[in-house]
């Protein structure tokens, strides 16, 4: 499914291990206000040009991505059993937080 989120960078971007075609791979925790709190989406960059593109992001900072939302099982024993990830293939950084 193709969405639209935007919210507060939660975490340091983190190299995850590459896919098995060799790209690079950065995930952000992305905090999404909603009316019950926050709702939590890893974020990940795939490929060169998105890596180099999301290296200017820090923990704080407000942006916009766009991107296929799937969800990975987490390990028996998670307090949720699944975390939502969106695949960005859009990134906007924003200069203002969001109000909602």
């Amino acid at each position: 499914m193709q969405v639209m989120i935007s919210g507060s960078i939660g975490r340091a971007l983190q190299s995850l291990p590459q896919t098995t075609d060799g790209l690079p791979v950065l995930e952000a925790a992305l905090a999404v206000p909603t009316s019950d709190g926050k709702d939590w989406f890893a974020i990940q960059f795939v490929g060169t040009d998105l890596v180099d593109a999301a290296q200017i992001i820090r923990k704080g900072d407000t942006i916009a991505v766009t991107g296929e939302l799937t969800f990975e099982q987490l390990p028996d024993g998670a307090f949720t059993p699944f975390k939502p990830v969106v695949a960005v293939s859009d990134l906007q950084l924003c200069d203002s937080p969001i109000a909602y």
